[in-house]
């Protein structure tokens, strides 16, 4: 009989403690493994409170942004021109200027709510003004004009007042592509919903709606007819 190696033995001894080992370690993990995958699926469920029961909360943050572009209405098409009263304001040198832009825009259908200069001077194309509630009227208006600059303002009401500005020429052609009525509404740079926009100061004077609904009259009880059983 050939005498053993001690070498060869304590190598042998060694892969096996190595072996053993590794498998304590593997079953270990994977007895791990499956209990967090049972707890999980427990919680998914419902059936095991989890480890995070508190809301979470943000703190609030005080939103800032450059942008002053109110968007359109989502997915909406141009009103009825019918539908969109107007001012107009001359805040150039050029008389009769609002005048005829007025007649221009009463022949395509527009509301006319008068003329009149605007107090500042503005260099511009064509800036719109328009409140809250004139989102979609704004974006109506804005079709008639290349490079129509729109500002929202706090107004309490749908009129827009349209200004026209030192390089303003005329209004777009009646066959112009932006004109097309079963195009939806688009903002031609970043915009913000008008919730998240600051308007500036409305004019001191402007028009009253012609389309608002009238306030009801208060009832006078005293002459009220009284109810019959």
């Amino acid at each position: 009989m050939t005498p053993s190696d001690p070498s060869r033995t304590r190598r042998t001894s060694v892969r096996r403690h190595r072996r053993e080992r590794q498998i304590l370690v593997f079953g270990i993990l994977l007895i791990a493994i499956g209990a967090i995958a049972f707890y999980a699926a427990g919680v998914y469920r419902g059936e095991v409170p989890g480890p995070l029961n508190g809301a979470f909360v943000t703190p609030d943050a005080e939103f800032t942004t450059d942008v002053t572009l109110v968007c359109p209405p989502a997915g909406a098409f141009p009103l009825e021109t019918s539908q969109v009263a107007v001012r107009v304001l001359n805040a150039t040198d050029k008389s009769g200027l609002a005048a005829r832009t007025a007649n221009d825009l009463e022949g395509r259908g527009f509301y006319k709510l008068g003329t009149g200069n605007f107090a500042r001077e503005y260099k511009g194309t064509v800036r719109i003004l328009f409140g809250p509630t004139g989102v979609h009227q704004a974006y109506t208006v804005a079709l008639q004009f290349d490079n129509a600059e729109l500002v929202l303002d706090s107004r309490d009401n749908s009129t827009v007042d349209l200004v026209l500005g030192d390089e303003f020429v005329a209004l777009r052609p009646q066959i112009a592509p932006e004109l097309d009525p079963e195009t939806p509404l688009a903002a031609n740079a970043v915009c913000l919903p008008v919730t998240q926009v600051d308007p500036v100061p409305a004019p001191r004077i402007y028009p009253e709606d012609p389309f608002a609904s009238p306030e009801p009259e208060p009832t006078d009880e005293s002459t009220a007819e009284p109810e019959v059983d």
